[in-house]
């Protein structure tokens, strides 16, 4: 099965209005500088689409992701992020002729109450979030991370293939890819191993390709109960 996505109105549907969300921005080096910027921050989109940072609990949060970078040389190195005004930020060295990505994963976010009488209708969540720099310098990918849920991006000529994982193998249920455009028009994709994914971004800006993965598997956590894991992965893609 084979599913392409152009971001056309006709095509998409409105995500829901001021949704929020984590997300990544990786800034490129400045002029004669080697350092990239990454700053990782927690927000909304309003209905005219624009991207603004809020503070707050979930804000505060970021500071429970614990990040790293990798590269295809195959170095992996901690990623220390500092509290700015609106966001978390950190830097990192990058090499010529080298991609990079950024890794965040948080296991630490409080469970989510969806009926406080229903203890089945809640969930504990586990955030991934990736970023990724220098991948026109280089048509290498990374190899698939196995430890969790994961997308891959393969580039083509005009457009990602996009390959999902759980746990080193491709998804046979349970599972959902969401893509938001720049402007936060959605697209929901139901995921199986035989799918295809394409999509060809049609403007500049950051994309965020977004897989949800529900394990069921009942736990308590802080002494409230939950009954599913809800794995989130975000792929922060800035063009």
């Amino acid at each position: 099965m084979r599913i392409i996505l152009i971001f056309l109105i006709f095509l998409i549907s409105r995500a829901e209005s001021q949704a929020s969300a984590f997300w990544m921005e990786v800034i490129p080096p400045a002029k004669n500088s080697s350092l990239v910027t990454v700053r990782v921050c927690y927000g909304y989109i309003d209905d005219l689409s624009v991207r603004h940072r809020t503070s707050g609990t979930e804000f505060e949060s970021i500071k429970l992701f614990d990040f790293k970078i990798r590269a295809t040389s195959g170095q992996e190195s901690p990623l220390l992020l500092v509290k700015k005004a609106d966001c978390w930020e950190g830097t990192f060295s990058a090499k010529a002729n080298t991609f990079y990505q950024v890794i965040g994963i948080n296991t630490k976010l409080p469970v989510i109450v969806r009926n406080a009488k229903d203890p089945s209708k809640n969930i504990r969540s586990i955030e991934y979030l990736y970023g990724e720099y220098g991948r026109s310098s280089t048509p290498g990918t990374l190899p698939i991370i196995a430890e969790g849920p994961y997308i891959q991006l393969i580039p083509q000529k005009d457009s990602y293939q996009i390959l999902p994982y759980i746990y080193g193998k491709r998804p046979t249920k349970e599972s959902t890819i969401r893509i938001f455009n720049p402007e936060n028009w959605e697209k929901n994709i139901p995921v199986d191993t035989a799918a295809n994914i394409v999509f060809r971004p049609t403007q500049k800006g950051m994309y965020m390709i977004r897989l949800d993965w529900y394990e069921n598997s009942p736990g308590e956590d802080q002494g409230i109960p939950f009954m599913r894991i809800r794995h989130r992965c975000n792929y922060c893609l800035n063009l």
